[in-house]
């Protein structure tokens, strides 16, 4: 490894050592107070900009910084304003610079820390693109497969490129306020993945990604045609996908009477599925009914009944709760016989008749239909399995744009699919070929609890990919204008974050906390970030990198619906 270009050109000195600190030095700036920034070798020299990276000479090592700070000395503070511009009098703008790491002057080998401090009166020079972009992507490999992700602020020629191991191997956070840029590096991290052949889901809640074409399928769970021309592909997430726990939150049953009557419905009708010959019309009679052929096809097939994803007919539901509602016990006061059900419990059935009413109403609502009644629609699960074995196609977006927020569908219904993704990455699914599993406005899908005291369900699915993911081959960036929503545990496995413009106080210290290398200094460039503006910080790279999101193949369609037509 050597060195790109020279580190040390006298057409780019800035200025002098006259203070050092362990982690800071402060040097004079002679051409501070120039108004127009001269160039040099084809590349503009700030010479004394907040911002902009130098590299301090050494004997073995040169130490790359960043200018954080420039200042006049009180006694030189005049010595700018036009009118003593005449005089004979000079200013002597002082500049502090945080030193970021170091650099091997005969291998070109970068090194986190300082290894040789500098000493007074040695010289800055301001850092080439190319010594900048090397400092960055030190970590070697074929370059070829690198995610190509930004370029320098000050060089759109000096493009900046990582190794995907970089990006995605321990996760990777996009996180910005709103118009920030967010979506057009998640856009662009999808192309890339598309460029290289890879393999990856994104879960897009607002549609915005419909613009994705390369190499990208499209299907769109929730909504029906517009039109008899709409040849958009729908798709179902049949009910039989969540677990019990889902339904109970979506239901909503009372703790003391409907819960178990509507767990005991479930269980019927999961086994009428199995049996069907213990049904009547598609309902488990059980009024004045024999208890012993039913009790032995519950012990015959137990294990299937409890298998998760086990069938069953959700639009008999409603029914099949009336049809539990009896006494556990036939026969008569004075002579019972619990070999079978007695008769309808008309009180039971009048405690149920709110949930009854709740299931009907969700069952058989037009909007709930790709879960309750997905009729001819095809199966996600199977979608996936089939994007997961067709080499035409690097990235499926799954469009929930019209999927409800009524009784929490969107989440729970996304949370099942991460819970399905995780089976797969557990049986060893993705281990040939990493699957990535993108979610935008991931605040809508973690840290979450919803239900009431009886029956609470955690959204937690895509919290497990980012805690054990990774060792199965399944990785998950996430997209999210609220850091401060993501659980602590989760961004504490992010291995690079990405982050835009952030305007909230909590999210900045929320950010500050997760990367460790994240210090104040380059944390309070945060608030003033352009558009397509971030930071890359990550644990393989040397430092916090600011750089220039690249323009997307396909960027997103973000824009807002116009006020004034």
């Amino acid at each position: 490894m050597t060195l790109p270009t020279a580190a040390f050109e006298a057409g780019r000195y800035v200025g002098s050592i006259v203070y050092v600190e362990p982690a800071v030095v402060k040097l004079n700036l002679p051409h501070g107070t120039t108004s127009v920034a001269p160039s040099y070798s084809g590349h503009r020299v700030g010479r004394g900009e907040v911002g902009e990276f130098v590299v301090i000479e050494g004997e073995t090592q040169g130490i790359l910084g960043r200018i954080t700070q420039i200042r006049l000395l009180d006694g030189d503070r005049l010595t700018v304003e036009p009118a003593r511009k005449s005089e004979a009098v000079t200013a002597n703008p002082i500049g502090t610079v945080q030193l970021l790491l170091s650099i091997d002057l005969a291998t070109g080998k970068i090194s986190r820390g300082i290894l040789e401090h500098p000493r007074i009166g040695q010289y800055a020079y301001a850092a080439h693109p190319d010594l900048v972009k090397h400092a960055v992507e030190q970590n070697g490999g074929e370059a070829a497969r690198f995610v190509e992700l930004a370029h320098l602020p000050q060089s759109p020629t000096t493009r900046i490129s990582f190794p995907p191991d970089a990006i995605f191997g321990r996760h990777c956070a996009v996180l910005g306020t709103t118009g920030g840029g967010k979506s057009w590096t998640l856009a662009r991290l999808l192309g890339e993945i598309a460029r290289h052949r890879g393999k990856a889901i994104l879960f897009d809640p607002s549609g915005e990604f419909r613009t994705l074409n390369e190499r990208a399928g499209h299907v769109w769970l929730g909504g029906q045609p517009a039109t008899a021309d709409d040849r958009r592909f729908f798709v179902g997430f049949p009910h039989k996908h969540l677990s019990e726990s889902d339904l109970f939150a979506m239901f909503q049953p009372s703790g003391g009477s409907q819960s178990p009557k509507l767990r005991e419905a479930l269980q019927s009708l999961k086994l009428l599925h199995l049996a069907p010959e213990l049904g009547t019309d598609g309902l488990l009679i059980k009024a004045q009914q024999a208890k012993a052929p039913v009790v032995n096809k519950q012990r015959e097939h137990a294990a299937a009944i409890r298998e998760p994803g086990a069938a069953y007919d959700i639009t008999k539901l409603a029914d099949q709760i009336y049809e539990e509602c009896v006494f556990p016990t036939g026969g008569f006061q004075n002579n019972p016989n619990p070999a079978s059900w007695g008769g309808a419990d008309v009180n039971g059935r009048g405690y149920c008749t709110t949930l009854v009413s709740r299931i009907s109403v969700l069952v058989h609502s037009a909007e709930m239909a790709p879960v309750f009644a997905p009729g001819a629609l095809a199966d996600l699960t199977v979608v996936i399995q089939q994007f997961l074995a067709d080499d035409r196609y690097s990235i499926l977006r799954v469009s929930m744009e019209d999927l409800p927020f009524e009784h929490h569908t969107r989440e729970l219904v996304a949370n099942a699919l991460g819970h399905h993704l995780i089976k797969l990455a557990r049986r060893g699914a993705f281990k040939d070929k990493p699957l990535i599993v993108a979610l935008d406005e991931a605040h809508q899908f973690l840290n979450k609890s919803i239900g009431d005291e009886f029956n609470r369900v955690r959204l937690e699915s895509f919290g497990l990919i980012a805690k054990e993911g990774r060792k199965y081959g399944l990785h998950a960036p996430l997209a999210t204008q609220r850091p401060r929503d993501i659980p602590e545990d989760v961004l504490s496995q992010m291995g690079m974050f990405i982050v835009h413009r952030l305007i909230n106080e909590k999210d900045r210290q929320i950010v500050e906390q997760a990367c460790g290398s994240l210090d104040a200094s380059a944390a309070s460039f945060l608030p003033i970030l352009g558009q397509g503006e971030a930071l890359v910080i990550g644990l393989d790279t040397p430092m916090t990198m600011p750089v220039q999101i690249l323009r997307p193949v396909n960027p997103p369609d973000s824009t807002p619906a116009a006020i004034w037509r």
